[in-house]
């Protein structure tokens, strides 16, 4: 969502509340609504891009067009229905019936994974569109490299940066598979968000696994920049992380679990994803890193350079959308 509206030069509003907070959702998301409802009535904009999720803040835009015609772009981070966030059946089929009439009405579906745009096209899109997630290589300017300068410089070095901590990434399983390996595992995030992986350690004696808790840009820059390989264990099963773009700016091996929309941005053959996400599967890929690591970062370097080509001709056609209807200004809205 930041991605496309710093490409779009777009006016971004975030209406963030009681954020993990599900008891409070009947209560959150019509305060969102409300707020951004008053905001699109007093703004006017000609054009009005909105993240799923939440797929209600999607259509609260859409109510709205109903009495100002404004071009309607939803911005899909995932199908919410179909995250494997949503545990409970009839909340998720409500969700669903929501997802499907807003994909519907949209005049564009953006997201950024061809996985994502198959299921859109099925739900009834119309025009869907892929740009996928980036980081240009700037990125790594003014980066904080001190974390890594205060560790020993013999170990290999694996990131796994975990964020807030969401239910399907399994650092424990990280944890587990790296314990006897001479390797030092940083996890990054609120460690308030990851209590029980930091008990996990503890019970199993990691003492090579390092919990940095929440980094400042410059440092978490720093770190994926010095780091010998960045992790990504999930259960998710269709998303792309955006710490894979990080990684290949940086020219940095991943190790990620396997879903088919990470298998078609990185290739099937791709030699770092997981086939399962198990202890003996993750010890023996980060084994073959190690020993292969120069073949490796030249591998990653390809890979950013294609990333890079796909995502320029997928831009195009973002700006062909947009402008060709002599739209001069633009404003974004997300809603968490």
């Amino acid at each position: 969502m930041h991605d496309i509206r710093s490409v779009l030069g777009a006016e971004i509003w975030n209406y963030s509340i009681f954020y993990k907070v599900k008891i409070l959702s009947l209560i959150k998301y019509p305060i969102q609504a409300i707020k951004t409802f008053i905001k699109l009535v007093k703004s006017k904009p000609n054009t009005i891009i909105v993240q799923n999720p939440p797929i209600f803040a999607a259509l609260t835009c859409l109510i709205y067009s109903t009495f100002h015609r404004v071009k309607i772009i939803v911005d899909h981070h995932f199908i919410w229905s179909m995250s494997g966030f949503i545990k409970n059946p009839a909340v998720r089929s409500f969700v669903n019936s929501i997802e499907k009439f807003c994909v519907r009405k949209a005049d564009l579906n953006t997201t950024y994974t061809e996985y994502w745009e198959h299921r859109l096209i099925t739900m009834g899109a119309g025009n869907v569109l892929t740009v996928y997630d980036f980081v240009d290589k700037t990125w790594l300017n003014d980066a904080d490299r001190s974390v890594r300068e205060k560790l020993p410089k013999d170990k290999k070095i694996i990131v796994m940066p975990c964020g807030g901590g969401h239910t399907l990434e399994r650092p424990d399983l990280l944890i587990e598979a790296s314990k006897d390996i001479n390797v030092i595992v940083i996890i990054t995030g609120e460690k308030k968000h990851l209590q029980k992986h930091i008990m996990r350690a503890h019970e199993l004696r990691a003492e090579n696994v390092i919990f940095t808790d929440f980094l400042s840009d410059r440092q978490y820059r720093g770190l994926i920049a010095t780091c010998d390989f960045v992790s990504n264990i999930s259960d998710e099963p269709y998303g792309i992380p955006h710490v894979i773009s990080e990684a290949l700016a940086s020219g940095r091996s991943i190790i990620v679990s396997n879903n088919p929309a990470i298998e078609k941005l990185l290739g099937d053959d791709y030699p770092l994803i997981l086939s399962r996400n198990d202890v003996n599967t993750i010890r023996n890929t980060i084994l073959l890193a190690s020993k292969r690591q120069k073949q490796y970062v030249k591998l990653a370097t390809k890979l950013y350079e294609k990333l890079k080509e796909k995502r320029e001709k997928q831009l195009k056609r973002l700006f062909e959308h947009v402008y060709g209807c002599n739209i001069v200004r633009n404003e974004a809205i997300q809603v968490n």
